[in-house]
């Protein structure tokens, strides 16, 4: 398995998560927001070259004040560097065996990288479903309190702490 930028070559049509709107974004709209840098779009492949996963990335700022607090304390009162992770799934057929896990931590490694090169300091989340915010929130993604839209944010250094690196 190995994870790809992803491109016109991908075959896609198969790609089912059990979520219609995530799957219905890859193959409608992933890569169009490419060429309209909108968003990355990266593909995990299985041995027989089938999207199996995907996450999606772009950047964006957040106010001190929609931070959970602790992340707010000290900062400046303009946006600051985050990004996002847009979207992200694995197929019905892959889920279950640890793939969800290690994707994150390839996106959360990708995210890291390029918060290196353009000053991000969070990575967000907006999780689909409240399956989706269990399973960020095993990995130390904090909501804040009383937030209807229900993101979800972690420092990057925090992020890269937990994975054992930190370049």
């Amino acid at each position: 398995m190995r994870v790809e930028r992803l491109g016109e070559h991908h075959q896609l049509a198969s790609f089912s998560c059990g979520i219609r709107a995530l799957d219905d974004w890859l193959r409608d709209h992933a890569l169009d927001n490419q060429r309209r840098n909108l968003s990355r779009t990266f593909v995990l492949l299985d041995d027989g070259e089938r999207a199996i996963g995907y996450y999606a990335l772009t950047m964006g700022g957040v106010r001190r004040e929609a931070l959970p607090t602790h992340y707010g304390l000290g900062l400046p009162r303009y946006e600051i560097g985050m990004v996002l992770l847009a979207r992200f799934a694995i197929t019905d057929d892959h889920q279950g065996q640890g793939l969800g896990r290690d994707l994150l931590i390839e996106a959360i490694e990708r995210a890291a990288d390029a918060g290196t090169q353009v000053a991000a300091r969070f990575i967000a989340v907006d999780p689909i479903d409240e399956s989706a915010r269990a399973f960020y929130h095993r990995f130390a993604f904090k909501q804040i309190e009383g937030d209807a839209g229900g993101r979800m944010y972690i420092r990057i250094d925090d992020a890269l702490a937990a994975l054992g690196g930190t370049d």
